[in-house]
């Protein structure tokens, strides 16, 4: 007769405690500051309970996710490679695209917004290229092997920047950076990466690769105090906002820049500066020492995978999750170009929402398969 195993044991086997705690955290937290962040607002209760609806449907994808064995992608790849086309040109076709900060990113019908088709393509961007890269063993090196996984980064980054979202499309490039990295692919090859983007960012603020408001967003970062009053305005708020708020900050609800509106997307892209106006320094380290534990559960999972495969896809999700925190958090304090990039678990939004907590799903599923067994 086989001994019983501790129920713990059986628990941590199929759920990572360290990872699902981090994320039930979180989504408190977020939950917390975009209820604080919309108090002033109109459509307060409104936005809070879609909130709550993205978190809920989030959930079911987690599960569904779960139950999935993520070595079932594997052999999907063509498939999800045209779904991932299709649904970053959905909201290019006519009657279905709706436009919110410049970029013509959400899909609509008859004026309602359904969802942001960028963010799930995402998640089949990471999968689908996980399954490309994988099939090389972790050693990328012939140049034909690089022409053909970068075929596949820039076929989405390409389409993206049609509609046109730079802060999506460099989501991407550091999504396909990180797993390529896992992956095996040499050194020189990553020199070669960062000269094409230094010309690419040189190309995009002396030609009409860029928007113009794409421009002024990058000239005011290396420029902060460049036209305070239009491009500069909302790092300059964001600043006043999270300096004020000192060591634990003014208290719940209790920021002026907040609550007077003085600062720009409050509950979506600068839902940090509310964070950090309301709960200070002390605030804000919390929200970092949680997103340290996400990560390193997730390079935890990539660690333990069974399979290059598994480990690719948390890799992905970890190269994401990191820019987005770096770019989010970087943009409202200075360091870092203001775009259009929410922070995970936190800022407001469906689509975003349910994509992250997709991601923990698919996470979950490497993580109990890593014995070969299912759940």
């Amino acid at each position: 007769m086989r001994p019983r195993r501790p129920l713990l044991r059986i628990v941590s086997d199929r759920l990572h405690i360290g990872l699902v705690s981090a994320v039930v955290i979180l989504l408190a937290y977020g939950s917390l500051m975009v209820w604080t962040a919309t108090v002033t607002m109109v459509a307060h209760t409104a936005l809070v309970q879609r909130q709550f609806i993205g978190i809920a449907l989030g959930c079911l994808f987690l599960i569904g996710a779960w139950l999935i064995d993520y070595t079932q992608y594997k052999s999907w790849t063509g498939p999800l490679m045209i779904l991932l086309c299709v649904l970053i040109l959905s909201p290019r076709i006519p009657g279905l695209g709706g436009t919110a900060s410049g970029a013509t990113s959400w899909l609509e019908v008859f004026g309602v917004r359904l969802f942001q088709p960028s963010e799930p393509a995402k998640l089949l961007f990471i999968v689908v290229l996980a399954a490309v890269v994988a099939e090389f063993g972790g050693k990328i090196e012939r140049r034909p092997d690089v022409l053909k996984v970068a075929g596949y980064v820039a076929l989405p980054f390409v389409l993206i920047l049609l509609q046109p979202d730079l802060g999506t499309g460099l989501v991407f490039i550091m999504i396909a950076l990180g797993m390529l990295l896992v992956g095996g692919l040499k050194g020189r090859w990553f020199a070669v990466a960062a000269v094409l983007i230094v010309v690419f960012a040189v190309a995009g603020l002396t030609t009409p690769l860029l928007q113009q408001y794409q421009k002024d967003r990058l000239l005011v970062f290396v420029d902060p105090s460049r036209d305070p009053k239009g491009a500069g305005y909302n790092l300059a708020q964001s600043k006043i906002a999270i300096g004020s708020g000192g060591m634990t900050g003014t208290g719940l609800a209790a920021g002026t820049q907040s609550r007077f509106n003085f600062i720009p997307e409050p509950h979506t892209d600068f839902i940090f500066s509310v964070l950090g106006e309301q709960f200070g320094f002390v605030g804000a380290i919390m929200l970092l020492a949680l997103y340290l534990a996400l990560l390193s559960a997730t390079l935890s999972i990539s660690a333990s995978s069974r399979d290059l495969y598994g480990a690719l896809i948390a890799a992905g999700l970890l190269s994401m999750w990191l820019f987005q925190i770096l770019e989010n958090i970087g943009m409202t304090i200075g360091i870092m170009p203001v775009t259009g990039i929410p922070l995970p678990f936190m800022s407001y939004g469906s689509s975003f929402m349910v994509t992250n907590l997709a991601g923990v799903g698919i996470l979950l599923s490497i993580w109990s398969r890593r014995y070969g067994t299912g759940l």
